[in-house]
Formats: structure tokens, sequence, C-alpha cells
């Protein structure tokens, strides 16, 4: 038979443990999205950027300033590094946000300081505004 040194069987232990996290992780994370920057996801009092409002939970608006850090205009999408928002209660983070349709993102680029104004309710928001030169 085989003889293993302690070593051996902590070694053969860790592989075990790795194989069995990379089996489990699709159970553990059934969306497929796992994220390095996920500040919201991790954020219990705030919930997930993606969750849905609460039922009857009224509409707000708020405005605030940041660093644009990437503009997807195919998807409709401004990534934002942003001051706290008192209005809703968020801290200072970096987010990406989807555009209303009546914005024009042409007018902004990666690096620009902004003023912009956000309306949902929950934890999902959306830019309904944003000028740069703030």
């Amino acid at each position: 038979m085989f003889a293993f040194d302690s070593s051996s069987r902590l070694r053969h232990a860790g592989y075990l443990a790795c194989a069995l996290a990379i089996a489990m992780a699709p159970m553990l994370f059934p969306s497929g999205q796992i994220r390095a920057q996920g500040m919201k996801k991790d954020m219990p009092a705030m919930g997930g950027k993606d969750m849905p409002a609460k039922k009857g939970e009224a509409t707000k608006a708020a405005t605030a300033t940041g660093t644009v850090t990437a503009v997807n205009t195919a998807n409709r999408k401004v990534t934002l590094d942003h001051g706290p928002i008192a209005d809703i209660n968020w801290p200072a983070m970096k987010m990406e946000f989807s555009v209303a349709p009546s914005v024009d993102l042409s007018k902004v680029k990666t690096g620009d300081r902004v003023r912009f104004t956000l309306s949902g309710s929950g934890n999902s928001y959306t830019v309904q505004s944003i000028n740069p030169g703030q």
C-alpha cells in the first residue's frame, strides 16, 4: 500500500478542498456573477443595485457629482466614481448606472468631472441627466 506523511496528506487535502470549492461555485453563485468590484452587492444595508424596488416604494430623485470612469454607449451605461449621495443614503463609491434614453452620452467621456441626476427607487437608479465640467 501507499504510505503518506503528514505534509502529503495536507497537500492532498488542499487539492480536494480546491476541487470542492470549484465544483460548488455554480450552486453558490447561480447567476454566474462573481465580481471583484461588486461593492453595492456586498453592502447589506443597500442590497445589490440589480435588486428590484420594494413594492409600493416611492420614486426618488438625487443629484450628485463624480468622475466618469467608463462610457458604454451601445448598452446605454455609464460608470461613475461618485461622492456620497445623501438624498438616497449612499456612501461614495464607483458603480455602473443605466442611462435614460433622453441623455446624450456623446457629451461625456472617461475622465470628465460631472454633475448628474438619478431617479429610481429601492436600489435601482437610472441617470436622468449628466453635465460635464462640474
